[in-house]
């Protein structure tokens, strides 16, 4: 008899299954239920390809387990912080340019009082 690590009818007891049946039910193109092992065997085909090569995982930092066994997440990642810094950069700058178009084009001779008080405006009695 082989050696089980679960109990009986406690499918959770193995977190890791668990987490493969949800994140295979959760794929795109997943049918309710197969009709037959063929049918199982043509589907999984399909995944496992896509699930290796295609699908971003957010364990390994959203990249594809075919790129992080290659050696290429570090660098991925890496560029993708570089991508980022480049991009808060450039807002930054435009940003601070908008402002200066804003501050710099003002006429010092233009005063604005929005409360000006007039003549009109004080009762004599």
């Amino acid at each position: 008899m082989p050696q089980l690590f679960a109990r009986p009818r406690t499918p959770n007891d193995n977190p890791f299954v668990e987490s493969l049946f949800s994140t295979v039910k959760r794929a795109p193109e997943y049918p309710d239920c197969f009709l037959d092992r063929e049918q199982a065997t043509e589907y999984f085909n399909r995944y496992f390809p896509w699930y290796n090569t295609e699908h971003f995982h957010s364990g390994i930092d959203y990249v594809t387990p075919e790129q992080c066994h290659r050696g290429l997440r570090d660098q991925i990642v890496a560029r993708r912080k570089a991508d980022l810094d480049n991009q808060r950069r450039f807002r930054k700058e435009v940003n601070r340019q908008k402002q200066n178009i804003l501050t710099d084009n003002m006429n010092p001779l233009i005063i604005l009082n929005l409360n000006q008080i007039s003549a009109c405006s004080v009762i004599n009695l």
